[in-house]
């Protein structure tokens, strides 16, 4: 039989990649894609290194997702004006309106997802998740952070 330990990794690792996998299909847009724009909401005007290193992809896909967003109209590339070699990647107005569909959706989402469970048991998860990424920065080397990019 599992171990318990196990066995609440396993259902862990699962739940997280399900959720992720579901509500990229009910976007219907690559987590890639969504991810990008919903941090470029959150965080204002960035440079193609600064994605890059947030969202943890290889350039040539930074590059490939800011062409297409911009050819879509989404966002709007200009060189930086402080070091020309830079490329400053925004939000345009269409942009900023397909984040906002984004996080709405993921509201709905979320919500769906908590359906059926009571208030104190969200809360008692939440604190235990919580305190599982506490003890993982305490055991996780010096300037190893993964950023969180959700709605």
């Amino acid at each position: 039989m599992e171990a318990f330990e196990e066995r609440f990794f396993h259902q862990l690792a699962f739940a997280c990649s399900e959720a992720k996998q579901t509500f990229t299909q009910q976007l219907g847009m690559s987590q890639a894609r969504w991810q990008l724009l919903i941090l470029l909401d959150s965080h204002g005007e960035m440079s193609h290194a600064a994605l890059q290193q947030q969202l943890s992809l290889d350039g040539a896909t930074i590059t490939r997702l800011v062409k297409q967003f911009e050819a879509e109209g989404s966002v709007s590339r200009r060189l930086d004006p402080q070091n020309n070699r830079y490329t400053l990647i925004s939000l345009t107005p269409s942009g900023h309106e397909i984040t906002a569909d984004i996080r709405a959706s993921h509201r709905t989402f979320a919500a769906q997802l908590l359906g059926g469970i009571p208030r104190e048991e969200q809360e008692a998860v939440l604190r235990v998740l919580e305190q599982l990424r506490s003890n993982m920065r305490l055991h996780k080397p010096e300037g190893d952070e993964q950023p969180s990019v959700l709605p």
